[in-house]
């Protein structure tokens, strides 16, 4: 993800391009999946350690790290932002080092990918507290319906406080203006999760009662916890509009910076089919984000350990990578079952993965991300997605057997389309994307024998079949 992107976001009045250099060559739309690792730098990090660890992370097969800069409320850099606000300038366990900057700079060095992971409005850490922003500013913070409790309730900040929002837009914007990150990953960017003792509706802070009597002309105490009533619809929808607005504020602070940057945001996917209702917080379900094209998306959860929760895990990855190139953040501790999420994931047309608490660099899990599907090219370029299609098909074409009849059939349909550019007419579109869905099925049904090209042809085709569909929404 390092070479060419493009990512366009949103309808209408909001709509944000991001994009580096188009590319020109049949390689640059076929770019190697992003292996990426998440990392915490430890309190007693120091500059000398950074080459030593970002070697083991390249030996272990990563190709792009999402760096923690801003977690459980506080910076791992030394941040004037955050001293403007009245905030600690920095974690106190790092005793005003930065150990930002010899990561990034080694990481460069060595050809790496770096994003600036930074938790948005969650800026606490549940076990221990509340954290220093809402001990410091208890306004901003998100309520739940019984407003006591305090101690309780999620640390997260209110997405509808608009205070909030220019807090995020001024600590993100320094973070891209002072560091050379190729894009920010944003996790948390929604209301709270409904809390397991049973508070719902969040939030029903100050600022939330005033803005919903405003817009909506009703109280919050008044609304009924019925999904079809007209006002708990209006409040749903109302709660949309306010996340959809911090996101879209913050697009725009990064595309202030002087550098252009790829801007991720993580969606939650739940594992099962109980405890959290995305309606209740006013979050809609991943696919329903990527269907309206609001930001590019991380589905995140590793894969359950129950068999039907992990059917259904993978049925909900299935149905979000019909829609979107994502990137499946998983787990690598000893019980996360990451080799088997990675077999079951391996037909999926995914961009990539991300690695979250790795307890050792040479473990053998983490070094077969370096091998297998994972190393293969398979992402695309979806500024250009006709161009992208082609690349997949002539790419997929060349993992067949000269007399494999898919294989002729890939070539007649770009003997077709190849002369027409990036301007292939809608039948041709339309005709292609059903004979792609028809052979997966075949495939799938195991009436076409592709031997071991087979999953590396479905994801491709997949991938291909994708590109089409967002042909169609952008015509």
């Amino acid at each position: 993800m390092s070479r060419a992107k493009h990512v366009e976001v949103g309808s209408g009045i909001w709509r944000a391009t991001i994009a580096e250099q188009a590319p020109t060559t049949e390689a640059s739309f076929l770019l190697p999946q992003t292996r990426a690792i998440e990392l915490c730098l430890p309190a007693g990090f120091e500059a000398g350690d950074a080459p030593r660890l970002v070697w083991q992370i390249k030996r272990a097969g990563f190709n792009t790290i999402l760096l923690s800069c801003f977690r459980h409320g506080y910076t791992a850099f030394p941040s004037a932002t955050m001293l403007t606000y009245h905030f600690p300038g920095q974690n106190p366990t790092l005793d005003g080092r930065d150990p930002v900057s010899p990561v990034l700079k080694v990481a460069r060095e060595e050809g790496l990918t770096v994003y600036a992971l930074v938790e948005g409005l969650k800026v606490g850490n549940g076990d221990r507290g509340r954290g220093p922003i809402l001990r410091s500013r208890p306004e901003w913070a998100a309520r739940g319906r019984d407003r006591v409790g305090r101690a309780n309730e999620p640390p997260f900040l209110c997405p509808a406080n608009r205070e909030v929002w220019r807090f995020l837009g001024d600590l993100f914007y320094e973070i891209l203006e002072g560091y050379p990150f190729q894009g920010l990953y944003i996790r948390h960017l929604h209301f709270p999760l409904e809390p397991s003792e049973g508070r719902k509706d969040y939030c029903w802070c100050d600022s939330c009662r005033r803005a919903v009597w405003l817009s909506l002309g009703v109280k919050i105490s008044d609304i009924p916890d019925d999904p079809d009533h007209p006002d708990r619809y209006n409040l749903t929808s109302w709660r949309g509009q306010q996340v959809s607005g911090l996101l879209h504020y913050l697009r725009l602070r990064a595309a202030k910076t002087r550098v252009r940057t790829l801007v991720l945001a993580e969606v939650y996917l739940d594992d099962s089919d109980e405890g959290v209702r995305p309606e209740s917080h006013g979050y809609v379900d991943g696919c329903a984000w990527v269907q309206e094209r609001l930001v590019p998306i991380a589905a995140f959860r590793p894969l359950p350990g129950k068999p039907e929760s992990s059917e259904s895990w993978i049925a909900r990855m299935d149905a979000l990578a019909q829609c979107a190139l994502v990137l499946p953040v998983l787990s690598a501790s000893p019980d996360g079952r990451l080799i088997e999420t990675l077999e079951r994931l391996a037909r999926q047309p995914i961009a990539g993965v991300v690695v979250c608490e790795p307890h050792d660099l040479t473990a053998p899990p983490l070094v077969q991300l370096a091998h297998g599907p994972w190393s293969e090219p398979a992402q695309v370029a979806e500024d250009r997605p006709l161009v992208s299609v082609g690349a997949l098909l002539r790419a997929t074409a060349r993992l067949l057997r000269p007399d494999d009849p898919v294989r002729a059939f890939l070539s007649d349909v770009l003997r077709v389309v190849e002369p027409f550019g990036e301007r292939w007419l809608s039948p041709q579109r339309e005709s292609l994307y059903e004979n792609l869905l028809g052979l997966e099925e075949r495939i799938l049904d195991e009436r076409v024998n592709l031997g071991p090209a087979a999953p590396a042809v479905i994801r491709n085709f997949r991938l291909a079949r994708q590109l089409l569909q967002l042909v169609e929404i952008e015509t």
